[in-house]
């Protein structure tokens, strides 16, 4: 569609109103002035009224355009003010939403945490009461020897028993520091995580749910890899891999492996097990939301996907191949 412009139509005009001015105006003035001495007095104020009348007529033109103009404007600014409040209101439902989410995340990871504390229970409640018969067997030996005061008569067999209390003490330590470790409740990201040992406390609380024919072989990295992070949210990550790396395990005998890599800008985790595999058409969506290949009741399906949500909190990368029959491999990419 073709669009005249303001200055095109008031020059049109000024030209239209000039041309016909020019043409007429001294006709009729030659007509009605007889006396031809006077003509060039009138010619003046045939001038003055043209300036006049022409002024008047592009003062009202352009101010009724210029009013169109004011009229454009208000209703532009009214609607710019309403898009401002619109968008006000959006921004303030979009993070109130944002809130909502995170403290549903928050709910939701708390959620599982205490799922895979109470798979841990049974088994901790096991392994703690291990140590504590070491303990307890070492205690009445000794106190025979005490009260038949005959330390010294049996030095090895009593040095045997000290040691081996000292084993249950241990076991028993390692197994509560595991727990604390997994536990314990921060918002930070800023906190110093020993890579290994957290790998190491994951496998003390998974401990009692490795079957006799699973072998784990570990080949962490020669020194302590220490990185910033969030210790308990790192232990749920490797918790929740590694349990399902050892419920995947279901023939007579099998093989979960672990090797930790300090690299020179990151840190390479890489966990394989030689169990029954994830199918192709599967493995785009292990870490979706309530997604599993878990018969019902056997979990929740948020494990894998909270440990995306940790992995990419500390800005890492979270990795899967997988083959049915031959296992899986997880790889898990923290920068340093």
């Amino acid at each position: 569609m073709k669009v005249n412009r303001f200055e095109h139509k008031i020059t049109i005009l000024y030209t239209l109103i000039g041309g016909l001015w020019i043409l007429f105006s001294d006709k009729i003035l030659y007509s009605l002035i007889i006396d031809k001495a006077k003509l060039s007095d009138y010619q003046t104020y045939k001038g003055w009224f043209y300036v006049i009348i022409t002024a008047i007529m592009l003062f009202f033109f352009i101010r009724r355009h210029l009013k169109k103009q004011r009229d454009s404007k208000i209703v532009l600014r009214e609607h710019q003010n309403q898009l401002e409040d619109l968008v006000k209101v959006r921004t303030e439902l979009l993070e109130l939403n944002i809130k909502r989410l995170k403290e549903t995340q928050a709910h939701l990871v708390q959620t599982e945490k205490m799922a895979s504390l109470g798979i841990l229970t049974a088994g901790v409640a096991h392994e703690i009461n291990n140590p504590l018969n070491y303990i307890m067997g070492s205690y009445v030996g000794l106190l025979r020897h005490y009260k038949e005061n005959t330390f010294s008569d049996y030095p090895e067999q009593v040095g045997k028993l000290i040691e081996a209390m000292k084993t249950g003490i241990d076991r028993s330590s390692a197994i509560v520091q595991g727990l604390n470790q997994f536990s314990r409740k921060s918002d930070s990201y800023d906190e110093d995580c020993n890579v290994n040992e957290i790998v190491e406390n994951s496998l003390t609380m998974l401990h009692n749910l490795i079957k006799s024919q699973i072998s784990i072989e570990k080949d962490y990295n020669d020194s302590d890899i220490i990185i910033k992070g969030n210790v308990g949210n790192l232990h749920q990550v490797f918790i929740n891999i590694l349990g399902n790396a050892i419920q995947a395990i279901k023939s007579e005998k099998g093989t979960i492996s672990i090797k930790t890599e300090e690299k020179e800008s990151e840190v390479l985790i890489t966990i394989a097990d030689t169990g029954v595999g994830i199918p192709k058409k599967d493995l785009k969506k292990v870490t979706d939301p309530f997604f599993t290949t878990k018969a019902p009741g056997k979990g929740t399906g948020l494990g894998l996907s909270i440990t995306y949500n940790i992995i990419n909190e500390h800005k890492g990368k979270l990795e899967f191949e997988s083959e049915v029959g031959k296992g899986t491999t997880v790889r898990i990419v923290l920068p340093k």
